[in-house]
């Protein structure tokens, strides 16, 4: 899950260019952010943003693997998007008890 989390910090870091932006759009402290993207850095042992005092850019590395995260995070929110259908379809014997006239 942790490796999840840091996949989303990223993506959202991306997306808006900014730890602080990302914290409020996942709910958590820019901070944090930065340190799941940071995590995510070094388990991969690439660098992904480039990070400068005035803004937060994408590296080669982080572009490719960007498009590639999207794609993931797309299909997991298609598949909770599938099972939440699923759990509003009714199924099952649906029994009807009428008088006789």
């Amino acid at each position: 899950m942790d490796r999840l989390n840091g996949l989303l910090a990223f993506a959202r870091t991306a997306e808006f260019g900014s730890f602080v932006s990302a914290g409020r759009a996942l709910g958590i402290s820019a901070s944090a952010v930065g340190k799941s993207v940071a995590r995510l850095e070094q388990e991969l042992g690439v660098r992904l943003l480039q990070r400068s005092t005035r803004r937060i850019g994408l590296t080669e590395e982080g572009k490719l693997f960007n498009e590639r995260v999207r794609r993931i995070l797309d299909d997991i929110d298609d598949a909770e998007a599938m099972l939440s259908r699923t759990r509003e379809t009714p199924h099952g014997r649906l029994r009807i008890s009428t008088p006789i006239v």
